[in-house]
């Protein structure tokens, strides 16, 4: 195949900015939210019988440099609809590729593909796939998403025969849907989505209403039914109460819509428990306790998560971080190989593997994990260093001083240290290293602001943990 020519940009996509990158100018514009703001203003078409305004544009997630062949950029615009009276949030995702004209070329291909049929009525506002020719940039409106079809069914009339479970989850009687509703809670381009579905109905017979409110969790492959499986044993073995830890409850799988069922969870997020209370400790020991209980417990998992494994994850980050943050080349690389050499195969115990504070729930005694796609058998510190390391950058917890979010991390360690063998506190500072550079990486994804200060501060924190002063 003849290689198609190479495409310059014009000169003000190669003005300073950040990331900079020879090979993906773009990025030195597609992170500047102004800029970009400006760019789908022009170039997004809302539909023939909308009138839509975008007012706002901020970096949700990006995928840079995961790949050699492209980057996937996500964004969320604040979008106002005067005659409607309706302001929300939408998302969309630009694709820029290394390959000249690959991004045009895909944007034809879809365009002729009609994907405006695949979209529901009331997800319509924008033309769903575009091209921004400055910028060599392919954009996807969501729910439109070429590698996640069943989504806008999901979205449209794909859940006809969901309703009736549902409904009989709300006791006895005859229930009658009166209203349901939607609403996109976390997407990632071309992996998934969650969604929240809230349904009101009523039961005539005793004149009495009630809301139910489920998640719904989109898959690209069929990952979920494995999902499925695993909550619906787990929750079978905590349902007596006698573990210091529990699942949220599975309701369903639909094969066809690749999409998973869940009840809402129960209480309040260690997250939120963190931001509210003055004095978080007792809900910290529950916690640990759960994890202890979680790591030590001898359920059948499938997947495994080898050393080596782990090694790829930290890896990954770290040359993520090299790329986002050059000058600090050197230490991310030190850093990096001290977790290599100070880490060995070791037994494997079952791990969550995705351990922050928004994903454990606390319910009076219980503690509620959630989010347990990525379970494995693996070496079992990972999770309480993740937990750790998540506390002490304070993700998600920027409102809680450094002092404040160490003492809390501490007082979980010291309890979960009680709980399990001698080797795994050994073991922990450095994979609290490990963690720290991982959760780095995670913070320059999601374009947190202030990022930069964040990561720097996370790579310091990763320094202390080698030496022991975390801990």
């Amino acid at each position: 195949m003849k290689a198609l020519p190479k495409i310059e940009l014009p000169v003000d996509v190669c003005a300073e900015g950040f990331p900079a990158d020879p090979d993906f100018p773009q990025l030195k514009i597609a992170s500047d939210p102004e800029l970009m703001l400006e760019d789908f203003r022009r170039h997004l078409k809302p539909v023939s019988s909308r009138h839509c305004q975008i007012q706002e544009c901020r970096p949700y997630r990006f995928r840079c440099r995961q790949s050699s062949s492209r980057c996937v950029l996500q964004y969320t615009l604040r979008v106002l609809e005067p005659g409607a009276g309706r302001e929300w949030n939408r998302w969309v995702t630009g694709l820029v590729y290394a390959r000249p004209g690959e991004a045009q070329r895909l944007c034809q291909e879809m365009q002729a593909a009609d994907p405006l049929r695949e979209i529901p009525a009331d997800w319509l506002a924008f033309e769903p796939v575009e091209f921004i020719p400055e910028l060599q940039m392919l954009v996807q409106v969501f729910p439109y998403d070429r590698k996640l079809p069943n989504l806008c069914r999901v979205l449209g009339e794909g859940l006809g025969g969901l309703e009736p479970l549902l409904l009989a989850r709300l006791g006895p009687g005859t229930w009658r849907t009166e209203q349901r509703t939607i609403e996109p809670t976390r997407y990632r381009t071309e992996l998934g989505a969650a969604l929240k579905y809230t349904m009101k109905a009523s039961e005539t017979l005793r004149a009495r209403s009630q809301t139910g409110r489920w998640y719904l969790k989109v898959y690209r492959n069929q990952q979920g039914e494995e999902t499925f499986q695993l909550l619906r044993s787990l929750a079978e073995k905590t349902s007596a109460g006698q573990q210091p830890f529990s699942v949220v409850n599975p309701v369903a799988y639909l094969s066809e819509l690749r999409t998973l069922v869940l009840e809402e969870a129960a209480g309040t997020s260690l997250q939120e428990v963190l931001l509210r209370e003055a004095d978080p400790a007792s809900a910290l020991r529950a916690v640990a306790r759960a994890v202890a209980a979680f790591n030590l417990d001898e359920f059948e998992v499938t997947r495994h998560h080898s050393i080596d494994d782990q090694f790829a994850d930290v890896k990954r980050a770290a040359s993520l971080l090299e790329w986002a943050c050059p000058e600090a080349r050197a230490e991310i690389k030190a850093l990096t190989a001290a977790v290599v050499s100070g880490l060995g195969p070791v037994p494997p115990a079952p791990i969550h593997r995705d351990l922050k504070t928004e994903h454990i729930f606390l319910s009076g005694d219980r503690v509620i994990f959630i989010d347990l796609d990525s379970v494995a058998r693996g070496d079992p510190v990972r999770d309480p260093a993740h937990l750790f390391a998540h506390i002490v950058v304070r993700v998600g917890l920027d409102s809680m001083s450094r002092e404040q979010a160490l003492t809390a991390a501490r007082g979980f360690l010291e309890e979960y240290s009680r709980r399990v063998p001698k080797s795994w506190r050994e073991r922990f500072p450095v994979h609290c290293a490990g963690a720290l550079i991982e959760v780095a990486g995670g913070i320059f994804k999601r374009q947190e602001p202030l990022w930069l200060d964040k990561v720097t501060a996370a790579l310091e924190e990763a320094q202390q943990a080698l030496s022991g002063g975390l801990t």
